[in-house]
């Protein structure tokens, strides 16, 4: 999850970024469109119940049920389709962007550089091959800087917050239109078996680092195996909810933009086995009874995330970086923007609505990751331990 923070100027604009005085007939085209609907819905059922009253009529419940259905559609389709009025920015918008290394955070600076803005793009190693792959693509235009940036340490923080603020006072004609806090890390691993390093890590980058990152610039589904990593992200989400209704009153938005799994994509997870290693290292002798083969099969089954991959730039028209998009330039934004396939979003209202045995037995299954067996099941099934 990331958080956006906007910074609107003393007049914000509602207009669409590539909107003109063109496109007013068809914003009004669009409205008048909703307004005939939403009267034909009131008026369509307000006919409606009059008739059942009056007559009683199965016949006329059923035609008017139909209307309405239809109609009720018909406005929903309107409402989902019409154009969201966008944020006006110019040549001289900057937006700042964290973890631009690889993953999400290089493609979100390349979305935004490709929009326009002048990006400065928070990298941990300048030298690193995001870093320059975004130096190659911006040329010689200028509209992206790396900034060396490792938000666990304060000092950099500040070292970045300077370099942002001295470029504003020298271009006074520039304005910081976002920040992105897009770093995090994640480690999988059982509670018992992280290391202390590996939490604070975790609260660290996830959360902590981004506070101070926003500070200096001006509930999800917690999943098994990733619980300090959805203890870190539970408590961002709603930080970012109460600075939201905090900052609201001076003008500046506030969103949570929720990007979906894109582990295959990134490197968040490229120093899993390494994490693996140390919790083993660490583990007592009961532990290593204990847990058995059990921890040998969990981490072998994350080796395909592990591990450093290259750069993956994401197709300009991909869903995560349209709604990164729309969280960005709304002019009236949504609190929290959300990109996950139509089956996540079932499996996510299933957790809320079924009875707990139900809803953990779906999140084992939504997850797939291998699950526990006590010793003896471990001989029934012929499996040895190999810690």
């Amino acid at each position: 999850m990331s958080s956006v923070v906007p910074a609107v100027s003393s007049v914000p604009s509602l207009s669409s970024i590539s909107s003109s005085s063109g496109n007013f007939p068809e914003v009004a085209a669009a409205n008048s469109g909703l307004l005939t609907e939403s009267l034909f819905l009131v008026g369509t059922g307000a006919f409606g119940m009059m008739s059942v009253l009056q007559r009683g009529s199965g016949a006329d419940l059923v035609k008017y049920a139909g209307l309405m259905t239809v109609s009720t559609a018909t406005l929903l389709l309107l409402l989902g389709s019409r154009e969201r009025r966008k944020l006006r920015f110019t040549e001289r918008s900057i937006v700042v962007v964290t973890g631009c290394d690889s993953g999400l955070g290089f493609n979100i600076a390349k979305l935004c550089h490709g929009l326009g803005f002048v990006v400065f793009a928070g990298c941990l190693n300048k030298e690193s091959e995001g870093a320059q792959l975004l130096l190659e693509l911006d040329g010689k235009s200028g509209r992206v800087v790396i900034v060396p940036l490792d938000i666990t340490h304060e000092e950099k923080i500040m070292v970045a917050h300077k370099l942002v603020k001295d470029f504003l006072e020298q271009k006074p004609e520039y304005e910081l239109f976002a920040l992105v806090n897009n770093a995090g890390v994640m480690c999988f691993g059982e509670f018992e078996w992280q290391l202390n390093d590996h939490i604070d890590q975790q609260i660290d980058i996830n959360l902590i680092g981004t506070m101070k990152m926003t500070k200096a610039h001006c509930s999800l589904q917690a999943l098994p195996g990733l619980s300090v990593y959805s203890a870190s992200k539970a408590a961002l989400r709603f930080w970012t909810e109460a600075l939201r209704q905090e900052m609201s009153c001076y003008g500046v938005q506030v969103v949570n933009f929720i990007p979906g799994s894109l582990v295959m994509q990134s490197n968040i997870c490229a120093n899993q086995q390494r994490y693996a290693e140390q919790m083993k290292a660490a583990f007592t002798s009961e532990q290593s009874e204990f847990y058995g083969s059990y921890f040998d099969e969990y981490n072998a089954y994350l080796r395909v995330i592990s591990g450093t991959k290259p750069v993956q730039q994401l197709p300009d028209n991909h869903d995560v970086l349209r709604t990164f998009e729309d969280a960005l330039l709304d002019a009236t934004p949504c609190p929290m923007y959300k990109c996950e396939p139509w089956r996540y979003r079932f499996y996510h209202f299933l957790f809320r609505i079924a009875p707990t045995a139900w809803s953990d037995w779906l999140v084992r299954r939504f997850i797939a990751m291998p699950q526990y067996r006590t010793p003896d099941q471990r001989k029934v099934s012929g499996i040895g331990a190999s810690l």
